[in-house]
């Protein structure tokens, strides 16, 4: 009874995470303010625009890929001529100083490298990588690209872990046997307040 993970969940590196996410564990944390992805959903419905009335045949917008069964998305942008695929990352403050200190997080890493495998698979000629991070407060000029070579096997790599995690899950079987969820491998971060089966008080690890 396992669900898909899409591009941009599969390199979380919490294990635990994306079990609970792969046997659909009821939601505990749900509350989160709907702002930023309301005007995350806003700006790139506005960029989709954009680039769509550029009808020279040089790029390609919200374009569907599959880079395997059961793992395809939506590619935010494609320069078809520079072999270029760029996502649009909408980020508050923080998020910004720490994409322009330390570059993209390797979950957003491994999801524009998955987008471009998949475009691949279609034919295209990939060469780079870009996360364009926008900025939600303050101007345009705020707008910083981080580019890189397409690596694949960035994305061969998170496909083979999202493989072993179902190993794992299919070896303990934490469904008939709930004390084996400690078996299953945490990343405590600075997210971990946002992640949808959080808290902090838990003792029964199955809910």
């Amino acid at each position: 009874q396992q669900v898909r993970l899409g591009p941009s969940e599969i390199g979380d590196p919490c294990v635990r995470k994306l079990a609970y996410k792969l046997l659909q564990v009821e939601k505990l944390n749900t509350f989160s303010d709907p702002w930023p992805s309301v005007s995350g959903t806003a700006i790139h419905a506005w960029l989709a625009s954009a680039f769509g009335e550029i009808d020279d045949g040089d790029w390609l917008v919200e374009h569907k890929v599959t880079a395997r069964p059961g793992l395809s998305g939506t590619v935010d942008l494609f320069d078809i001529n520079n072999g270029i695929v760029i996502d649009h990352k909408c980020v508050g403050a923080t998020s910004m100083k720490k994409a322009k200190l330390d570059g993209p997080t390797y979950q957003q890493k491994v999801q524009i490298n998955i987008y471009a495998y998949g475009l691949k698979q279609q034919g295209y000629d990939v060469k780079q990588v870009a996360l364009a991070f926008y900025p939600l407060g303050g101007m345009l000029t705020g707008l910083h690209v981080w580019i890189d070579d397409y690596d694949e096997e960035i994305a061969l790599d998170a496909m083979s872990r999202q493989d072993g995690i179902v190993e794992l899950l299919n070896l303990v079987d934490v469904e008939a046997n709930p004390n084996n969820w400690a078996l299953i491998p945490i990343s405590p971060s600075r997210n971990c307040h946002f992640c949808n089966w959080h808290d902090a008080n838990a003792t029964d690890l199955s809910k």
